[in-house]
């Protein structure tokens, strides 16, 4: 059985949200990114030279899709990110343009009723 790595932008009073300079509805963007260090930068190479494949969702999947085909090539991480399979997960997304995915459709959800 592989292993399945969680990795998750998270504040310490549990705010979840996504780190970087995507737009947000109450204007918090690129919250995390701020306070990245170089030991959290070797710890996000580490972990992503580790997997085996990315799961996404769809709105994580056009956001790194729009960004890192043509991202800087700083130290592998994006050449990595172009690299690996990619499985996103959507009912709404029709077709994949970055290379190396592919769209696994969820199935409906049921009525608990």
């Amino acid at each position: 059985m592989r292993r399945l790595i969680a990795s998750e932008f998270v504040t310490l009073d549990g705010v979840m949200e996504a780190p970087g300079h995507e737009q947000h509805p109450d204007g918090k963007n690129a919250w995390a990114l701020r306070y990245a260090g170089a030991d959290q930068q070797r710890y996000k190479a580490e972990e992503l030279l580790q997997a085996g494949a990315i799961l996404l969702g769809r709105v994580t999947y056009e956001i790194f899709a729009a960004f890192f085909p043509t991202a800087p090539k700083d130290e592998g991480f994006a050449d990595r990110m172009n690299a690996l399979p990619k499985y996103v997960v959507s009912q709404s997304l029709g077709t994949v343009g970055w290379q190396n995915s592919s769209i696994k459709e969820m199935p409906p959800r049921r009525s608990l009723s």
